[in-house]
């Protein structure tokens, strides 16, 4: 009676040739096999990711990514709340989007620092209690329509020349 020998339990790194829904082939340096992926977050593997893997003859287990680049995508089916004891940051070399038909901030304090900005708006409305300050080096204001400004007073001043150009200017 011959006794068959047990392979041992391997575990490497592998890179993966390809891959068909939640299997993956992946590549060792002396074998190819075909494995499961077995990751507690939910990650789709990419071709060219490099992984750890876990397993035996043809039993195999993607347990970890150690380079992808494929996509994580977190979904639930119902509210999702984060939260944390310290800070959050979300940083992407790529970008960051946000899609909702609404967002809301709240905050003590907002402060937004970009090198530009650029806002598109159907309608919009800012309410300011108290003051409302701009810093510029230059404002230009174009309007397609009437400008119509009104306030218990208005103090304007100017270093050099003022110009107002209309077909007639009213007064009173």
């Amino acid at each position: 009676m011959l006794l068959e020998l047990e392979q041992p339990t391997r575990l490497s790194p592998a890179r993966i040739l390809q891959v068909d829904c939640q299997r993956v082939q992946l590549e060792f340096p002396d074998e190819f096999v075909w494995a499961d992926m077995a990751l507690a977050i939910p990650y789709q593997p990419a071709v060219g990711d490099t992984v750890l893997a876990i397993g035996q003859g043809a039993a195999w287990y993607v347990i970890g990514v150690l380079q992808g680049s494929g996509k994580t995508t977190l979904a639930v089916p119902g509210d999702l709340s984060i939260r944390s004891g310290g800070a959050i940051e979300l940083a992407a070399p790529k970008g960051v989007t946000l899609k909702s038909p609404s967002v809301r901030i709240a905050a003590d304090k907002l402060e937004v620092v970009a090198r530009s900005v650029f806002e598109r708006f159907a309608h919009a409305t800012r309410w300011v209690k108290e003051t409302f300050q701009i810093r510029s080096g230059r404002l230009r204001t174009r309007v397609d329509g009437t400008y119509d400004v009104k306030a218990d007073r208005i103090v304007e001043r100017a270093r050099g020349d003022v110009k107002i150009d209309g077909e007639q200017i009213k007064l009173g």
